[in-house]
């Protein structure tokens, strides 16, 4: 199978990393991480941001590598995907765009937190699981997939683990702004998903 990485196309390979990286956007998840655990000593936070980071990769390694076959066993081709894709990156887009902190309360202990709604669904939700679906074929591959999630689990967890000196160098005003950005990003690529998708049933036809 085509892999951009192996094929030396890093142009495919970034365009990989930035559509998951918009997504996971672990910048723009300061603001909540920090309303969670609000009460927590700084190795609590640590051990939070570990944790979440590891539970978001192992998520999106089981439905980049193993989501399709249950496409297949629906009868869901890959254009009905992307258009679905699309539609649920660009609801994401929106919450990104006008705020999503408040949607999140200040409880549980640290490991339920971990796992919701830190590693699910802020990193690893619907928008991510469906660009790992989506990066796993050509023009992009495997190998750039497993790579491209390894990078975004990896930034996720530094950038959590500093969150305290972060949130402090850029302020909840500059992590919410960040996230908007990423916002209007994944909205762009959310159009060209559905757009994509409904060319390629066009063709079909």
């Amino acid at each position: 199978m085509y892999d951009a990485m192996l094929a030396g196309d890093w142009l495919s390979f970034l365009q990989a990393f930035v559509m998951l990286f918009a997504i996971f956007d672990p910048i723009g998840s300061l603001p909540i991480f920090f309303s969670l655990t609000i009460d927590f000593s700084e190795a609590e936070r640590r051990r939070v941001a570990a944790q979440s980071s590891l539970v978001a990769f192992f998520i999106l390694i089981v439905f980049a590598y193993g989501g399709f076959y249950l496409l297949n066993l629906l009868r869901i081709t890959i254009n009905d995907f992307k258009i679905v894709s699309g539609i649920i990156l660009l609801i994401f887009a929106v919450e990104y765009v006008l705020g999503r902190e408040k949607r999140y309360v200040r409880e549980g202990k640290p490991e339920e937190i971990a796992v919701f709604p830190m590693a699910t669904p802020l990193l690893a939700g619907p928008g991510s699981i469906s660009v790992v679906m989506l990066t796993v074929n050509p023009p992009f591959g495997p190998l750039t997939t497993l790579t491209i999630i390894i990078l975004n689990v990896v930034i996720a967890w530094i950038v959590l683990g500093l969150g305290a000196k972060l949130r402090g160098l850029l302020g909840y005003q500059g992590a919410a702004v960040i996230s908007r950005i990423m916002g209007l990003i994944t909205g762009a690529i959310a159009v060209g998903f559905i757009r994509d998708g409904v060319a390629g049933i066009l063709q079909e036809l």
